[in-house]
């Protein structure tokens, strides 16, 4: 069977490219022909930060050059858009031969063609919140035809795959579409825990350091359970130095901040006996199971796709910060109960392994073509 997949974008290096390249392992090492559209990336680059090297050896590469916007500051969503619809049909004039396609980005992206296509999806419509009046009119204005084109793109999506059970609703609140949740897969053999003997007094969380990932918040905890330390784990980028500073002008002396992307700070994580993940209505939270698989108990907002992970046999949720404070205290009075929570997160953990989704996503994509 000759499968695309189509991942414009794949110098990104985040979850959707977990996606992407997974997906083409299961396709190629079980027999399969995997080919890919995308934009020229560092392959050396990319597989060394999935941790999939060789993969893309096996995979026919029909690439494009890097997008490279007209005009820097404007209008950069819909240059994005022209751009990798017209270099995708272009390949695809030369390349038609396929049994499937497997949509792994956005469904901005999905191609114009006969050939059955599958997309997954992460969130199913970005400008939703237009239609909730929560914008100004100058932005409502801006993405109408971008809300429209995607509309339109969905016509051409035979089967969608969500990443959650919570995305899934949304899918079929906005598109009136049905969606068969498949969990992303999770690199969780990199952050496996080492054991207790390692473990400490800590608190983590894990996040890019910006107002969504609600950062605050996690100040207010740890403010509120002084005798336990906290560790903010993390990078910032220019855009957002304002928001770090403010953060460590408000944090109390129990909190630290290390600023390393997680897969440098593997051995932090493993000595926390407590993950807290702050943000809110997340599809998903790959940073919850990475952290449960290195043993920590989640004490996860009580919203989005986070609670599907978090379930309660294996962690907490909270509603404010003072349940929160509530749920880390007695884990830490109850270590014995923490020990049992940790193991049952482990083993949880496990459910979201990159095997278990390249299983999966195998046998979705065999069924598709039948």
């Amino acid at each position: 069977m000759k499968i695309l997949v189509v991942h414009p974008r794949l110098s990104v290096l985040g979850g959707a490219e977990q996606v992407a390249i997974h997906s083409l392992r299961a396709i190629v090492e079980n027999g399969h022909q995997g080919s890919l559209i995308s934009e020229r990336f560092d392959v050396a680059k990319l597989e060394d930060f999935l941790g999939c090297q060789g993969v893309l050896d096996k995979v026919d590469r029909l690439s494009f050059p890097a997008f490279n916007p007209l005009v820097p500051r404007g209008l950069l969503l819909y240059q994005q858009l022209y751009y990798f619809q017209k270099e995708t049909r272009r390949i695809l004039r030369e390349h038609r031969d396929f049994d499937l396609i497997l949509s792994t980005q956005d469904v901005g992206y999905v191609p114009s063609t006969n050939t059955r296509t599958i997309q997954y999806c992460y969130f199913p419509d970005y400008f939703a919140h237009m239609h909730e009046g929560q914008s100004s009119l100058w932005w409502n204005l801006y993405y109408s035809p971008a809300r429209s084109f995607y509309h339109e793109r969905v016509r051409h999506v035979n089967d969608f795959l969500s990443v959650s059970d919570y995305t899934g609703r949304f899918i079929r609140k906005v598109w009136g579409r049905e969606s068969t949740t498949l969990y992303p897969p999770c690199p969780i053999e990199q952050y496996k825990s080492s054991g207790e003997d390692s473990k400490e007094n800590l608190v983590i969380t894990i996040g890019r350091i910006v107002p969504e990932k609600r950062l605050h918040d996690f100040l207010e905890i740890a403010s509120g359970s002084p005798s336990f330390r906290f560790a903010i784990i993390g990078t910032v980028d220019d855009k957002n130095l304002q928001y770090y500073n403010s953060l460590k002008k408000k944090a109390s002396g129990n909190v630290s901040f290390i600023l390393s992307p997680l897969r440098r700070a593997k051995d932090v994580l493993r000595r926390g006996k407590v993950y807290v993940h702050c943000a809110r209505n997340e599809q998903f939270g790959i940073a919850i199971v990475e952290a449960m698989a290195a043993g920590c108990v989640p004490v996860v907002h009580e919203s989005g796709g986070p609670p599907e992970i978090v379930t309660r046999d294996v962690g907490f949720t909270w509603k404010n910060t003072d349940e929160a404070i509530s749920h880390i205290a007695n884990l830490f009075a109850h270590d014995r109960l923490r020990v049992e929570f940790s193991k049952r997160a482990l083993e949880r953990a496990t459910q979201f392994s990159s095997d278990a989704f390249e299983s999966k996503i195998l046998e979705t994509l065999e069924k598709s073509v039948g």
